[in-house]
């Protein structure tokens, strides 16, 4: 009893150091598998750089504007009806007869201060008894004594009651530019005596491109 009592106590005696191995070793792996958890999440926590690059601009409005003139040299900026400008028509405008015709020649330009260009439409407005008896035309001459034409007529035969726009009659391409229109009034042959009309001639210029 006593022999196998012993062989019994070596035997227990070798297998705690082996069970006693395998725990450090189970220990030591969760220790290390922790260790991998915690590097990862470190790794994720990491904080990421930023960098910012700015630019900057300053922003303000051009100037663009219109002026005419009746003898090409004084211009001024005229807006119907107190400013429009008055035209020098044929001593003949103010004792018209059927059939008769009268003309009158003004300019047109950029406004001084202007930074852009051009594009000029016209139309034309007109009150009074004589207005259904009256028809009108539009050429651009070569200077403000009517000179020579220059194209073809911008206007050619209208009514004066009409309420056509003209788009893009003309165009002023620069400071330097200064364009004259010819314009034509006619009697038909049923004006009557005693008969006026007021007649406006409207032009309204679009800026365009930058001078």
């Amino acid at each position: 009893m006593t022999d196998k009592n012993h062989f019994t106590d070596q035997m227990a005696s070798t297998e705690k150091p082996a069970t006693s191995d395998r725990r450090r070793r189970r220990k030591l792996l969760a220790i290390t598998s922790g260790g991998l958890v915690l590097g990862i999440g470190a790794a994720i926590t990491l904080a990421a750089w930023t960098d910012r690059e700015s630019a900057h601009g300053d922003f303000s409005a051009g100037s663009f504007a219109l002026e005419s003139s009746a003898d090409g040299t004084n211009f001024a900026d005229t807006t119907a009806p107190g400013d429009a400008l008055a035209l020098t028509f044929d001593d003949l405008a103010e004792n018209l007869s059927p059939k008769d015709t009268a003309s009158a020649v003004y300019a047109i330009r950029l406004d001084r201060s202007s930074t852009y260009s051009a594009a000029v439409s016209g139309a034309v407005e007109a009150s009074g008894s004589a207005a259904d008896n009256l028809t009108y035309s539009v050429q651009r001459v070569s200077d403000i004594s009517g000179g020579s034409p220059v194209g073809g007529a911008l206007v050619s035969s209208e009514p004066v009651t009409s309420t056509t726009v003209h788009e893009d009659m003309f165009s002023v391409g620069s400071l330097n530019e200064v364009v004259f229109l010819k314009v034509t009034v006619n009697a038909d042959a049923d004006l009557g005596q005693g008969e006026s009309a007021d007649v406006v001639w409207n032009l309204t210029g679009t800026s365009v491109d930058s001078l």
